[in-house]
């Protein structure tokens, strides 16, 4: 009985913290937002730097022509727009390869994340085992309920 009541003593003290320790929640939800964050962002953003590409490259096409069969004053300021607009190319084709290049999470990073998947499958791990001892207290007290009605139509006489 003793032992019981102990038992039972620290369930109690571990329920105001499983109530109130929200840390799997929020880290989970911290998680999901950071993925479609950083998915959703990059490919928006490299998307635009795609657009910015095609239109740098149809004005430098035009640029080109453009240059080709004019003469003057007029075909120096082409020139030099056609020059400007390579050089914008160039620092868009760097700003691409820069955006394509994977980053690497720093080792503190990597180590918290994986002290957070230990401690939700330890999570996972005592929840399955909380579940298991809850389906085998109910059938216990099923076969328990199910002796003393078996035993109480005996004493009583009643006919199945």
């Amino acid at each position: 009985m003793k032992i019981m009541i102990s038992q039972v003593g620290r369930e109690l003290y571990k329920v105001p913290l499983r109530i109130l320790d929200h840390r799997v929640f929020v880290n989970g939800e911290i998680e999901a937002f950071l993925e479609n964050f950083e998915v959703r962002r990059n490919d928006s953003e490299v998307e635009k730097l795609f657009q910015v590409t095609e239109t740098v490259g149809s004005l430098k096409y035009d640029l080109s022509r453009c240059s080709a069969t004019g003469s003057g004053s007029g075909a120096e300021n082409l020139a030099q727009l056609d020059t400007e607009v390579t050089h914008l190319l160039d620092g868009v084709n760097a700003l691409l390869a820069k955006a394509k290049v994977e980053r690497t999470a720093s080792t503190r990073l990597q180590e918290t994340r994986l002290a957070r998947e230990q401690r939700r499958a330890e999570f996972l791990t005592n929840l399955e085992h909380g579940y298991r001892r809850i389906e085998n207290s109910f059938e216990e007290k099923e076969e328990e309920i199910a002796e003393l009605y078996s035993d109480l139509q005996l004493k009583l006489n009643i006919a199945k």
